[in-house]
């Protein structure tokens, strides 16, 4: 069964980036295997893998448009490159972070002895390079004041214990820390709310369904601001494309 069948099959509608308006989409990248889910209950909230000791609340990640959808990435890679990666330790790590008087000097070592690891960075751009290729983007048709707010609360700005200056070094280049409230790269629905299946269409680029050559052509198409603002996006993109 071809990609095209799978996605007709479940009845998603398609949309092509060169179609859309791309300064106001709402978009989330999900893996392929969750397609059958999606199609039988909606886009479900969720506490990521990733968002685990963290997140507090079930909840759905989008970004705006196609800066945010750039800038989100850029700042995945700042968080792969500072992470262990082992996702034990670094649930541990996470957990002791919260922690009002665990001494923040361990962390801030291990993050920059990883930032000066050129490996790290490669390990990096691999793994989400790796992730896109087995994931795609959903285009989100959302109501504003019923499925979001823009004056929500980013819960790690907001109420979690982690320094600033530890958010200030993995957030978007134009990231305000000390406003709780969630930005254009980062946003998220309300909590528990489920996305129907109605107001989901499933995003393409000519023939072509993976993130990973969605992200290559939102990078291509806003170079000159990308090697401005994301500097490890455009790295990766020379690493994995070059």
């Amino acid at each position: 069964m071809t990609i095209d069948e799978l996605f007709q099959r479940y009845g998603f509608v398609i949309k092509d980036i060169r179609e859309i308006d791309r300064n106001k989409m709402f978009l989330h990248y999900t893996s392929l295997d969750n397609l059958s889910s999606i199609a039988k209950k909606g886009l479900e909230p969720n506490i990521g893998i990733n968002a685990k000791v963290i997140e507090k609340t079930k909840k759905i990640f989008f970004s705006i448009g196609d800066k945010g959808a750039l800038v989100i990435m850029d700042s995945w890679i700042k968080w792969l490159v500072a992470k262990p990666k082992s996702n034990f330790i670094y649930y541990i790590g996470a957990y002791l972070l919260k922690l009002q008087f665990f001494p923040k000097f361990i962390h801030k070592i291990i993050i920059i002895c990883n930032q000066k690891n050129k490996n790290k960075y490669k390990w990096a751009y691999k793994t989400l390079n790796k992730i896109l290729n087995n994931s795609i983007y959903l285009l989100l048709d959302l109501e504003e004041n019923i499925d979001f707010s823009f004056n929500d609360i980013d819960e790690v700005k907001g109420i979690s214990n982690i320094p600033k200056s530890y958010i200030a070094n993995l957030y978007a280049y134009d990231s305000d820390v000390n406003d709780k409230k969630i930005e254009y790269w980062n946003m998220h629905t309300f909590s528990d709310k489920v996305v129907e299946k109605d107001k989901i269409s499933i995003l393409k680029y000519k023939s072509n369904y993976k993130a990973d050559k969605i992200l290559k052509c939102l990078i291509e198409d806003n170079m000159s601001y990308v090697k401005e603002n994301c500097k490890l996006l455009y790295n990766y993109y020379n690493f994995i494309y070059k």
